[in-house]
Formats: C-alpha cells, structure tokens, sequence
C-alpha cells in the first residue's frame, strides 16, 4: 500500500524537475533574443560577442535630409554587415525617410533596417536644448534614456561619410576597458590648432578636448553611469560659454571622468584640420581614412575641394546603379578640384574605399 504514495512522490518531483528545465530554457531564449536586439550575440561556446548588426544613429531637422541620406548611402556602399539606422527627425522628414528608405530596402537583401524617432527635450528647458548650437542636435544628449532597446550604437553627425565598412568601426566597443562608456577622437593633438586649448571657457577633456563628429555610444553602460542625470545641470551653468553646444556639454563630462572614454585614431573622424595645414593625421595618410567629417561645411562652402569632390561623388552616385562607378568618380573629382593641401593627400582619401569595393564586389575565381 505504501508504493503508491512513492509513486506519486516521483513524479511530483519529475514534473517539478520538467518545469524548470524548460523555464530556465526559455529564459536563455529571451536573453539571446535581447542580445540580438541590441546588435550582439552571444556564442555559448566562446562567450565572446560578434556582430549580428550595426547600430548607427543621426539627428537630423530642418534642411539637412540629403546630407543625411548620404550617410545612409555611404555606409551602405561600403559595409556587408546588415545595418539598423535610428534616425532622431521632426515632423517635417519623417515621410521622406518613410518613402525613401523604404524604396532603398529591397535593394539591399535586407541589410538595411531602421526606425524613425521624434524629437523629444525635457519640458522644463525644451526651447534651450533644441536652439543649442543647431536645431535639434543636442537630441543625442538624450539617447541614452530613449532607447533602452539598444544596447550599442555608433552616433554619426549628417556631415560625415564612410570610406570603409562600418564593422571596422564597431570592433573599437571590443577594445573598451570597464570603465569606458564611449569613443571619440581628439579635436586635435596640436595646441596651436585644436580649439578647445586656445579658445574654451569650460573645462574640457585633456589637453586638446574631443570632437564628437563620431561617437561610438555604450548606451548600456551610459544608463549606469547616469549620463541624462549630467546634462541638465551642465547646460544650465555653462549655456553662455558652449558655443559647439553638445560638444561642449560632453567635453565637460569627460574632463571630470577622463578614464570613462576611449580616444580613436583621427582617420576615424578625418577633419578639413587633419590637412588643411599640412599632414596633421599620420594615421590616415598610412592606412587611409576611413570617416571623412565635414564640419565647418567643408562638403559644400569651396573651401576645401577635396572633401566637396568626395561628397558630390557620394550624392550622385544612385542606388542600384554599380558600386565601382563611385570610386571612378571619387578619382575624378580630387583630379579634377582645384590644388589645396588636403588634395595633395588624395592617395589616403582613395586607399579604404579601393580595399573595400574590390573586396566586396570581387567575384571568386571559378
């Protein structure tokens, strides 16, 4: 008579066994799923992430929309990796990045992917952050407390162009100690060009503070760090003194926690200063530059006719149309512009995307 007491014991404790094995697999499930979401997955046996997709993410108001969508086209031209774009756009753009991106889609075999986000400030100062430097630029301040979806991104301003694959970029998060919620570049390593050292009346990183054209953003790591809580308060006391804006609001950040940021080579955010005076990035004219930023309007105000070649090579090259037929027109241009000392770097402005197109479009031998 006792065996069936037993019995019942038995598989009592067989289905309890069942339901946690197949909950605690379950849980693995969604943990993965997150991982993917965010641009990363894990693989059990090596624990060590590798890229599924690249995250990257403007701002953009007014009358900037072609600019960016050269963005979009650049990073395309040159990168395999599928891409998830979050753009920040008001009212105005959104059905134009609806309509076009949407066309660009199926072209692409699904690398491309992307999300349309509004513009939103605090209430409480709305009319402060969307004048500060340039319309709505200081929405990436933000970015961290707005998407807590995303768990890595690369922040692009919409004067920048890629010359290479955009996974080249996105390996520096593997480079992070665990302290560093962040990357950028020097505004410059000479003090008598950079503007921060000869000019600033706020406290900024370093020696020669930090240009935030790009900027590689562990928004995980950012919401722990508490970066929305720095802003606000910096705004306030500063906003008479911060002519560059967010720059400057980030640059004040990191000048009290100079360990949280990791510094790049200047061929990731390749500037009209890297050249204008000579040879001011070693990096690039080696191993080629690799984001070209346009800043100070250097895509379109003739000043600089090397990085305006570039541009109008990128801006009319179609999608769809073949990929080789820009890096024609890239050598044609800076042949063609006028003489000027970031021209006569033309071999470093060339190398990347010559790698990478042949790379990528090359046909295997049969």
């Amino acid at each position: 008579m006792r065996r069936l007491p037993l019995l019942k014991l038995f598989i009592l404790i067989f289905l309890c066994v069942t339901v946690l094995y197949i909950y605690s697999a379950s849980n693995r499930s969604k943990n993965n799923t997150e991982l993917v979401k965010s641009g990363h997955i894990i693989d059990s046996n090596q624990e060590k992430p590798f890229i599924d997709r690249i995250v990257i993410s403007f701002v953009v108001c007014d009358s900037r929309f072609n600019e960016s969508l050269n963005v979009i086209k650049s990073v395309l031209l040159f990168t395999k990796t599928p891409v998830y774009f979050v753009i920040f756009t008001d009212n105005k753009l959104r059905s134009q990045f609806n309509e076009t991106l949407h066309k660009w889609k199926p072209m692409f075999d699904n690398q491309l992917d992307f999300e349309l986000q509004r513009i939103k400030f605090p209430e409480a100062h709305e009319e402060d952050w969307m004048n500060l430097f340039s319309k709505c630029a200081a929405q990436r301040l933000f970015i961290p407390k707005l998407l807590p979806h995303i768990d890595s991104m690369i922040y692009v301003d919409t004067d920048t162009l890629f010359l290479g694959p955009a996974d080249d970029l996105w390996k520096t998060f593997k480079k992070f100690n665990n302290s560093q919620i962040s990357a950028m570049t020097l505004e410059d390593d000479n003090p008598n060009v950079s503007w921060y050292p000869r000019f600033a009346k706020h406290p900024f990183y370093g020696k020669y503070g930090l240009n935030s054209g790009v900027m590689l953003m562990n928004l995980t790591r950012m919401r722990e760090f508490g970066w929305v809580d720095y802003v606000t308060p910096i705004m306030l006391k500063w906003k008479l003194y911060i002519p560059w804006g967010d720059q400057d609001i980030i640059n004040i950040i990191f000048h009290y926690h100079e360990r949280a940021v990791y510094i790049m080579s200047c061929r990731y955010n390749y500037r009209s200063d890297q050249c204008m005076y000579g040879d001011a990035c070693a990096d690039a004219t080696e191993h080629g530059v690799f984001v070209l930023h346009g800043s100070r309007k250097a895509f379109h105000n003739h000043k600089q006719p090397a990085f305006e070649a570039i541009y109008r090579a990128v801006d009319e090259y179609e999608i769809g149309t073949e990929p080789m037929k820009i890096l024609e027109n890239i050598d044609k241009y800076l042949m063609d512009a006028p003489q000027s000392h970031c021209g006569n770097l033309k071999d470093a402005f060339l190398k990347i995307p010559l790698q990478t197109l042949i790379k990528k479009h090359s046909r295997p031998d049969r």
